[in-house]
């Protein structure tokens, strides 16, 4: 083999090394480590997590907190980013009730999923922005709008230290459900674990009537309860960290 031939194998070896460096190396330049995704919680002891999205909305997250204190039950509230910059004040008794909270997006945007990795950073940021000076710390804990994830938007979460957190037992309080069949959906589906979806606000925003929540909850509360169940915060339940910076601990270590 000639000295150019032999040279142009070297090059070429050094380029294909290269290449393989930049594929397998952590946090390449293709992307960021995705966000871990947890629907459910320890399925060990008979434990389940309430969860309340798209507040705050007053007079009806006042009324799920005062019903939440009073029966002496921690939950776990996804808060979005314009509704608390509305009403830190909700947000703060949330805080100082033990309550865990985290973030719902910015204003609930039906078309996150499809947004590139840059543009779902900005309504991340947003959210942030409006819930960190409130909370006094970086929510580490993030619910999709509706549930909807994409890649990019794991990817943004992962990114910004974020776990995303859905659920596996849905209330139906979304829906025209009576307060009969909201309670019914709960208990019914009930499991240790368990993450239940519920809401105190609005989808965007919106004011909406959380009159059937409301009926509903202490029914639940008290039928999980005649059932052995405990109720946890998402933190609790998952070990995923509440804080930025928290660490994460064995889901069924947290107990």
């Amino acid at each position: 083999m000639g000295n150019a031939t032999r040279r142009s194998s070297r090059r070429s070896f050094g380029v294909l090394a290269a290449a393989l460096l930049v594929a397998l190396a952590p946090g390449c330049l293709t992307g960021t480590a995705k966000a871990e995704h947890l629907s459910f919680g320890c399925r060990e002891g008979r434990r389940i997590a309430l969860t309340f999205d798209d507040g705050p909305n007053p007079p009806y997250t006042e009324r799920i907190l005062d019903i939440l204190q009073a029966r002496g039950v921690a939950a776990t509230f996804f808060d979005e980013g314009q509704a608390a910059a509305s009403n830190p004040s909700l947000v703060k008794r949330e805080v100082s009730l033990g309550m865990a909270v985290g973030a719902h997006s910015y204003a609930h945007d039906q078309s996150l999923p499809a947004m590139t990795r840059g543009e779902f950073r900005v309504d991340l940021r947003a959210a942030e922005n409006a819930l960190t000076p409130v909370l006094g710390y970086r929510p580490a804990l993030y619910r999709s709008p509706y549930g909807h994830t994409s890649d990019n938007m794991l990817a943004g979460l992962g990114g910004r230290g974020y776990t995303s957190i859905g659920w596996d037992i849905d209330s139906t309080d979304w829906s025209d459900a009576t307060a009969d069949q909201v309670v019914r959906s709960v208990l019914d589906n009930a499991h240790p674990g368990g993450i239940v979806l519920m809401h105190d606000g609005g989808l965007g925003g919106g004011h909406a009537d959380r009159s059937t929540t409301i009926a509903a909850l202490p029914r639940i509360i008290d039928g999980l309860r005649a059932q052995g169940y405990t109720f946890a915060t998402v933190p609790e339940i998952t070990g995923a960290p509440l804080k930025h910076g928290g660490k994460r601990r064995p889901a069924c270590a947290a107990r």
